[in-house]
């Protein structure tokens, strides 16, 4: 990412409009991380030294020191610290990609930057907090569910990531086969697209709260955060390490399943086999 001349805002109700570009559909972003994030841009979102870049180097050592937390200080306060510190970063992971698209700034080496190393964190959180599982019950299931939990996200991310991939070569050939295919690369080289906000009345905003809470029962991949955080204050780990880790592993199974399925069904739309 990069902190080219951007265009600030004239008011603080066109900063906070510019900065809600992006719709989350997962729990712990929707209720947390985006409110979050917004929050915390509003008052340095035009403050030319506060790039992307810069939080994004911010949001690595933030998330390893929560990391490092969770894994080698073994008390409550301890474990406390680490879950905080962890969701900051992935605040602050959020904020990165949000501040580019306000200043029309994203890239592809950010954006694969901003991917690559949430995949060395999760995996490292992951098993920090196996380990920290471990030591307070010896229990060789808490190091066992926890690895197989982290399987079944990193699959589940993966199986997503090639049924993007294969969808897309397939808009490709579709476009290309009906000579539209500069058409359709053109609105395609924004690679952080702005989504911008949705007008919404006071029983919408209860239909989205709702929506919010429901969502939870997905187990998506950033409310791993969530049931972390809920667990190491409630110093209940299994809630983690044995409940929420066993639902992610059965990701292995159900996600290349759903992604086939989901890419079959895109398929068959472009008339493709």
């Amino acid at each position: 990412m990069s902190a080219n001349t951007f265009t600030r805002s004239t008011s603080v109700s066109e900063r906070w409009y510019r900065l809600r570009n992006y719709q989350s559909k997962d729990f712990w972003a929707m209720v947390f991380a985006r409110p979050m994030t917004i929050l915390l841009l509003l008052p340095v979102a035009d403050v030319a030294w506060v790039t992307p870049n810069l939080i994004t180097w911010i949001s690595i050592v933030v998330k390893f020191a929560g990391i490092a937390s969770i894994g080698v200080w073994p008390t409550w306060e301890g474990g406390v610290v680490g879950g905080l510190l962890v969701n900051l970063g992935l605040v602050l992971d959020n904020m990165d990609g949000t501040l580019a698209r306000y200043r029309g700034t994203s890239t592809y080496l950010g954006y694969y930057l901003d991917k690559a190393v949430d995949n060395l964190t999760l995996a490292a959180m992951f098993a920090a907090f196996a380990y920290r599982a471990w030591q307070q019950t010896q229990n060789p299931w808490e190091l066992a569910i926890c690895m197989f939990g982290l399987a079944g996200a990193q699959v589940a991310a993966y199986c997503k990531w090639v049924q993007q991939k294969v969808g897309l070569d397939a808009e490709l050939a579709w476009h290309a086969s009906h000579q539209s295919l500069d058409s359709y690369a053109a609105s395609r080289t924004n690679q952080n697209p702005i989504m911008p906000p949705p007008k919404r009345t006071f029983v919408q905003w209860l239909g989205f709260v709702a929506e919010a809470v429901v969502s939870i029962l997905k187990f998506n991949e950033v409310d791993i955060f969530f049931f972390l955080l809920l667990a190491l204050v409630l110093n209940e780990l299994w809630i983690f390490s044995m409940a929420a880790c066993a639902v992610y592993a059965v990701g292995m199974v159900i996600a290349p399943i759903k992604f086939y399925f989901d890419l079959r069904t895109k398929l068959k739309k472009l008339q493709f086999k």
